[in-house]
């Protein structure tokens, strides 16, 4: 009888982790995949090893977080200035030991 106790509480156990898991998510928003929001300060890119993106995003202590990229904000007008953005992953990157690649669609 302990031992069907015993199993009884592992089972349940196991149940939650496969039920509970995947619909949390680990914080992910499943209707919008690869959606990221972050904060820094954004410079223009120079002559990096990977070569991709107009501009970066960087931590205060001048870390790249994110190259970047926008299809619809000049991304110029926020240059050296702290910023929020939100934007998507573009996939296939990172290359070359680069960042993570992100196309802005909102700045604030």
């Amino acid at each position: 009888m302990y031992t069907t106790r015993w199993h009884l509480k592992i089972l349940a156990i196991i149940l939650t982790v496969v039920i509970v898991l995947p619909v949390v998510g680990f914080g992910a928003n499943p209707s919008r995949p690869g959606e990221v929001t972050a904060s820094g300060i954004i410079k223009k890119q120079g002559i990096t090893t990977y070569m991709y993106g107009t501009h970066v995003l960087l931590d205060e202590k001048g870390k790249t977080l994110y190259a970047l990229r926008s299809d619809n904000i000049d991304l110029n007008k926020y240059i050296n200035r702290k910023v929020t953005v939100k934007g998507y992953l573009v996939t296939g990157y990172p290359i070359d030991s680069g960042p993570n690649y992100l196309n802005i669609k909102f700045i604030e």
